[in-house]
């Protein structure tokens, strides 16, 4: 593989493992009621969604997976214990070091939530990260947009549609190995 592969390949995996956080083992059906109950009318401010991001990302490439739980979609906890998802994230590594990242741009958008039939009311965050790779000189840099729904007066992130799926079907047996 090119290094200007294998740079995509960590990029791609970077972008994966912070959008995906967990893997499922039992999956428990919830109710459409679940996002209206969870859901509140008061909004945490807009300026807290890019820091709030920050520190779950930073959650997650700290190993700190079950703060990163507490965090998650409440409609998406339904699918997963705390107990499965530190289990399995802790056997998924980061492709590579995290050097820095900063928030780009915050907006109000109407975001899909993986389990929902209908988009809600949320915010669109695009972050600047820069990965380690072979020395200073040659960091991966990415500029993903992540997606974070109010809950209850606070921020929650979500799980990637494609990563929902897989943990409703198989949960860490159908992740690859590391």
């Amino acid at each position: 593989m090119t290094t200007s592969g294998a740079r995509i390949g960590a990029g791609a995996l970077f972008v994966a493992a912070v959008t995906a956080g967990a893997a499922v083992a039992v999956a428990r059906p919830a109710s459409r009621e679940t996002h209206r109950a969870a859901s509140t009318s008061a909004w945490p401010r807009l300026a807290t969604a890019g820091p709030f991001l920050l520190e779950s990302i930073r959650d997650k490439v700290d190993g700190r997976w079950d703060a990163a739980w507490r965090s998650l979609y409440p409609r998406q906890r339904l699918v997963v214990s705390r107990i499965e998802f530190v289990r399995c994230e802790s056997a998924t590594p980061f492709p590579a070091p995290l050097d820095s990242m900063r928030v780009v741009r915050v907006r109000r958008a109407p975001v899909r939530v993986p389990g929902l039939a209908r988009p809600v009311a949320g915010v669109a965050v695009t972050v600047h990260v820069e990965l380690a790779w072979y020395g200073p000189r040659d960091p991966i840099t990415l500029a993903p947009t992540f997606h974070l729904v109010p809950v209850q007066g606070h921020w929650t992130w979500l799980l990637s549609a494609e990563r929902y799926r897989l943990y409703l079907l198989d949960g860490c047996s159908a992740l690859p190995a590391a």
